[in-house]
């Protein structure tokens, strides 16, 4: 396959995470999954969507000047 049709596949196909939690956030995240009946990856993205969204930035970045 050449490379340019590779690199496009790429960018639509979705990226897997490895992520550590602790027992509590595992077990909040279950307790939302089960809730709302999802998954806990469910709840994961849309956290994460959520928080790319956020007009409040996660972290702030000073500005020189």
């Amino acid at each position: 396959m050449p490379r340019s049709a590779r690199k496009k596949n790429s960018e639509k196909s979705p990226h897997r995470l490895s992520v550590s939690l602790s027992p509590e956030q595992h077990a909040a995240l279950l307790e939302i999954a089960n809730e709302n009946k999802v998954s806990v990856a469910w709840v994961v993205r849309e956290a994460i969507e959520r928080l790319l969204h956020d007009e409040q930035p996660l972290f702030h970045v000073r500005r020189p000047g």
